[in-house]
């Protein structure tokens, strides 16, 4: 109770017969039973009333003062001096390890008290190494250092090398049947440790699978839909963007002609194909005559002296008649061209003139050529036609073929098959045939590359039985 003053302390709900109370008599402190304090009370409230109210009315110092009023107005004061109490303690001054603290009491008096603390550690410093031996100083608070050596062991050996290796196997292996490989499969082993070659021993690899239990059967791949349409571009190289019609369009001399194949199956993206052709010229501007001399057959244009019409209006033949029946008219030139010693005149087509304007040696060179390309033709743009290339004018028929997929023929669960019309930039629709579908689908069969003149097909499980694969070949 000496910390706290009686005001601070819970308050008591009544006063009982062994209670012990402290108070000040005759400049005394003394102690006093609850039985003695009631009967004091007692004897006091008689003819009073009895008592109405005790209330603190108030401090001096550790003194408090308490107001007794009876029931007949009459009152009595109190005073009870408590103990000594601290009230506060603060760091007053600090000289080397001495801290001096002051401790404030409830009375206002204080008590200075110096405390002398232990020596500290401020920092902890490495200062010099030498060899595997290493220097640290050690700086107290009050101001001192102290200097202690710490000796590194020597340098281990080199670690071995560590190795991971991996195997795979088709089942979990076990002591009856423990095949592993490296081909992966629905087991792998992993190894980790020194040995720098893959060891034998399954036993030493730690096995995890990897590959899932099969799945449900899919529905099998089916052509449903084949839709064919077409457009009129001006190159024929860039595929054209717009509408596509249905009904192949009327195209213009030296335009493309597109046509766009969609194929859509059951299951994934349609496959998409183009192929283009080229509408040549009419071979407007061609030779068709020469003097009103038509093309033979052959494509030639017979010229006969009656033909030619010379400078004078008559013709080459009427000139070399006059000069046969020696009318004595002799030609002096035809054409510009003269006579020679023996009265002959040379007349070339270089010195003829068509109806056109033209000589007839250039009118003989503009002719158009003979064509004697076959198949399919496309105009060169320049008045010539030539054959037409696959692949670059025109798509080539779209080729099928079956394909027989024997139990024997599968190696390490691939299958490589001869196809004639199979090139390695064709596309390649394959489908089981409905009697091998089943089997098809079961053992997970597909086309996993191709190569000119071959299909190779790959398969989750062998089949038990041949195979009959329907194949759909598209070359551009």
């Amino acid at each position: 109770m000496a910390d706290k003053t009686i005001s601070e302390l819970i308050s008591a709900e009544r006063i009982k017969p062994t209670d012990l109370l402290v108070l000040e008599q005759d400049g005394a402190a003394k102690n006093a039973s609850g039985q003695i304090f009631a009967n004091w009370l007692t004897s006091f409230a008689d003819g009073h009333g009895g008592i109405q109210s005790w209330v603190k009315i108030n401090t001096v110092g550790l003194v408090d003062t308490y107001r007794f009023t009876l029931a007949d107005g009459s009152y009595m004061d109190i005073p009870v001096t408590n103990g000594r109490s601290i009230t506060g303690m603060t760091l007053q001054t600090t000289s080397g390890l001495t801290k001096t603290y002051r401790i404030t009491y409830n009375d206002g008096t204080f008590t200075d008290i110096p405390i002398n603390n232990g020596r500290g550690i401020e920092k902890n410093e490495l200062i010099r190494t030498t060899g595997l031996a290493k220097t640290y100083r050690i700086t107290y608070n009050d101001g001192t250092t102290q200097e202690y050596t710490v000796t590194d062991g020597a340098k281990g050996d080199k670690g071995d090398n560590t190795y991971t290796w991996i195997k795979y196997a088709a089942q979990e292996p076990t002591d009856a049947s423990h095949s592993i490989g490296d081909i992966p499969d629905a087991w792998r082993g992993e190894y980790n440790g020194t040995l720098s070659q893959p060891p034998a021993d399954w036993k030493m690899y730690k096995w995890y699978k990897i590959k899932g239990d099969k799945g449900d059967i899919g529905a099998p791949a089916v052509l449903l839909q084949r839709d064919t349409s077409y457009m009129v571009s001006d190159s024929g190289t860039i595929v054209p963007s717009g509408s596509w019609l249905s009904e192949i369009p009327n195209v213009p001399q030296g335009k493309y002609l597109w046509t766009r194949t969609v194929l859509t199956f059951n299951t994934g993206n349609p496959v998409t194909s183009y192929s283009v052709s080229r509408f040549g010229l009419d071979g407007t501007g061609a030779v068709n005559s020469v003097n009103g001399k038509d093309p033979d057959p052959t494509g030639n244009v017979r010229v006969n002296a009656d033909d030619i019409t010379t400078s004078g209006g008559q013709s080459v033949e009427a000139v070399i008649t006059d000069i046969a029946d020696g009318l004595g008219k002799k030609a002096s030139s035809v054409n510009g061209q003269l006579p020679d010693t023996d009265g002959a005149i040379t007349v070339k087509a270089e010195n003829i003139k068509a109806s056109s304007g033209k000589t007839v040696q250039t009118e003989l060179e503009e002719k158009q050529p003979n064509i004697i390309s076959t198949g399919l033709l496309k105009g060169t743009g320049n008045g010539g036609v030539s054959a037409a290339a696959h692949g670059v004018d025109y798509q080539l028929p779209i080729k099928t073929a079956t394909v027989t997929l024997s139990t024997s023929g599968w190696s390490v669960n691939a299958q490589t098959a001869s196809v004639a019309d199979v090139a390695a930039d064709s596309i390649v629709v394959v489908a089981p045939a409905p009697a091998s579908r089943k089997a098809y689908i079961e053992a997970d069969v597909y086309c996993s590359a191709q190569g000119n003149g071959t299909l190779t097909f790959r398969c989750e499980d062998v089949p038990s039985a041949a195979l009959t694969v329907n194949v759909q070949i598209i070359n551009r």
